[in-house]
């Protein structure tokens, strides 16, 4: 997915396109955060044509009256921006909603920008998204652009730009182009969708380190994250995202009692590089990946890694990864993060749960 195209280098410079795309909104029992975040986009440098919100059918009568007040909410913000909203008859769950509005909405438009109800973007969000998704609309390689930074300790010293390359995506603020969904096609995947197959086949670096363990716990509790399956998808395919070094976009969705995922408190790293007032500017040189992100862990990287997400590492694992990760030093970490969790894999297994 080479391309020889001439590369922007200040988002200043990219024009907007004719055609602003949509706002991709998905809510569903947190009125008081949409709100905040309906706020947040009244207040854009650059206002949206139209928001497409998206709210999924109730779980159960007690969700009617939350799902109500977002109703009510979005009608009423339709008097400073037009909104289509679109309402679930069942309740999809949060993975298929957005999964096939985002199918549905690329039926009309070649791009789009995306907010959940718990993301509130900073004055510039949209019209940055906006120059974004011009400036590499033409770039195949790039699957996403980004307002949510989040990159490895210390990659903040090898970047002078706003923007760097990632292999990551990060959905809180993002956008992306027709052709490139439509090319990983993730609406026709089964929920929980790995094409690498199992979380050990996963390529190991400084940042996919991070989507090993995701998807670990997503195959050991039996769920699925459409965020995950994304970026394993993209991965696969060779795909890098344009992520920025500081945020535009924050997250308040931690410790909601209707949160799907984040149900604790917020962790600090959350918000720890947001800046309500930065309009970044200027765009990496290339689109290839750093070597320190491209360069592969080895085997006592890996372990130690996993080993401090909590990870244990079934014989099917163990065996892939002694096959790839062959040195002494390497085969003796995975044996003892392996043997350490043979009582745990036990009681698992003879509990019928996946080990």
């Amino acid at each position: 997915m080479s391309s020889n195209l001439k590369l922007p280098v200040s988002l200043d410079d990219v024009p907007l396109s004719e055609e602003l795309p949509p706002i991709v909104l998905i809510a569903f029992t947190r009125p008081e955060l949409l709100n905040e975040v309906l706020s947040a986009i009244a207040q854009q440098s650059l206002l949206p044509q139209q928001i497409l919100a998206f709210i999924d059918g109730p779980r159960t009568v007690d969700d009617e009256p939350l799902i109500g007040h977002c109703l009510s909410l979005l009608r009423e913000f339709s008097e400073t921006i037009p909104v289509k909203i679109v309402t679930r008859t069942r309740n999809l769950g949060c993975d298929e909603n957005t999964v096939s509005a985002l199918t549905e909405v690329f039926s009309s438009y070649s791009a789009l920008v995306f907010l959940e109800d718990d993301n509130v973007p900073n004055p510039c969000f949209y019209e940055r998204m906006c120059r974004l998704l011009e400036a590499y609309r033409s770039h195949q390689q790039v699957f996403s652009v980004s307002a949510y930074a989040n990159f490895p300790e210390g990659f903040e010293r090898l970047i002078d730009t706003d923007f760097m390359v990632s292999n990551r995506v990060f959905s809180w603020g993002f956008g992306t182009w027709a052709d490139r969904w439509n090319a990983i096609d993730i609406a026709n995947r089964p929920q929980g969708y790995n094409p690498f197959g199992n979380f050990y086949n996963i390529p190991a670096t400084v940042q996919t380190k991070y989507t090993i363990v995701n998807q670990f716990f997503l195959e050991k509790n039996k769920q699925a994250d459409w965020v995950i399956s994304l970026t394993l998808a993209a991965l696969y395919n060779d795909y890098v995202h344009v992520t920025p070094m500081v945020s535009f976009v924050r997250n308040i969705g931690f410790g909601h009692p209707q949160a799907k995922t984040y149900r604790g408190p917020e962790p600090s790293w959350v918000n720890a590089s947001y800046d309500s007032s930065v309009c970044p500017n200027s765009l990496p040189s290339s689109l290839e990946l750093l070597d320190a992100l491209k360069t592969p862990l080895d085997g006592k990287e890996l372990t130690h890694h996993l080993a401090k997400k909590g990870l244990w590492l079934s014989p099917s694992a163990m065996w892939h990864l002694l096959w790839r990760y062959h040195r002494l030093r390497n085969v003796s970490s995975l044996l003892k993060l392996f043997l350490a969790h043979v009582p745990l894999m036990l009681r698992r297994w003879r509990s019928g749960l996946p080990v």
